[in-house]
């Protein structure tokens, strides 16, 4: 099936991954979506009028390992990467940026090298320092030397600096979520955009749909953020369920959002 020409696109549903569809784990590769998640975003990708994407701050490869869902669109290493159902992807960050972010993981794997709780992630172009398991007491010393790192190989002028749920990363400059649903939502311009995203990173996404499509921060308390909802994760999951069944018309409006079943 051409998923491209499937069907008008009335509704389009971005997805965060970490912290919106799966809990945040202790380390990324245990983030393993249950085979019900598998299930409910096969039936989402198969309903008329609806296309789904994924927008997250994995890479490529791992995100289709993660959710080996056909008619999914995904966007991976925060917006550094588009790819369409069946089609190659689409590296929207200059390739001059690979050979800096080569030098910065091989120091960052030195770096940490005998420390423990320590990951160094290399993504297809990004870099991240996860540091959820390490000893408190040597994070400052690390973060400050891999800060240091950074501004050597990766400076100011061509790479950001994102800071997570107890990571860093280090991405090429010029790409977002917010650029990555821009490019998605450009084949679809009649179609309402809805974004669901937990993380900071999600700001550039929420800002990118201000005043047209509807943003929602999945979130247990409030915050300061520019979307223009909140659910916490179980809610996210009861709306998705609700679009399974009903389809694009169960939101019709940025400011229909119905109360899950």
């Amino acid at each position: 099936m051409n998923f491209d020409e499937k069907n008008e696109v009335r509704l389009y549903l971005f997805l965060d991954y970490d912290g919106t569809l799966v809990p945040i784990a202790p380390t990324p590769d245990e983030a393993v979506p249950p085979p019900e998640l598998l299930r409910l975003l096969h039936t989402l990708v198969g309903r008329d009028g609806l296309r789904v994407a994924i927008i997250s701050g994995r890479g490529l490869k791992n995100l289709q390992e993660m959710l080996p869902v056909p008619g999914l669109y995904l966007s991976a290493c925060h917006g550094a990467i588009i790819q369409h159902p069946g089609a190659p992807p689409r590296f929207l960050a200059a390739p001059t940026a690979l050979e800096q972010l080569d030098h910065l993981t091989e120091e960052a794997q030195e770096l940490i090298e005998g420390r423990t709780g320590f990951q160094i992630e290399r993504k297809e172009m990004s870099v991240a320092l996860h540091y959820r398991l390490a000893d408190p007491d040597e994070v400052d010393t690390v973060l400050d030397a891999f800060l240091d790192l950074r501004e050597q190989y990766c400076p100011d002028l061509e790479c950001d600096l994102l800071a997570g749920r107890k990571v860093l990363e280090v991405r090429p400059k010029g790409v977002s979520k917010g650029t990555a649903v821009k490019i998605l939502l450009a084949a679809c311009p009649d179609a309402l955009p809805v974004y669901i995203g937990d993380d900071v990173t999600d700001e550039d996404a929420f800002r990118a749909l201000s005043g047209r499509g509807l943003t929602i921060l999945v979130a247990d308390a409030r915050r300061a953020t520019t979307a223009r909802r909140r659910l916490t994760r179980p809610a996210v999951l009861d709306l998705l369920r609700g679009v399974a069944e009903h389809g694009p018309s169960y939101i019709t409006s940025p400011d229909s959002l119905p109360t899950p079943p």
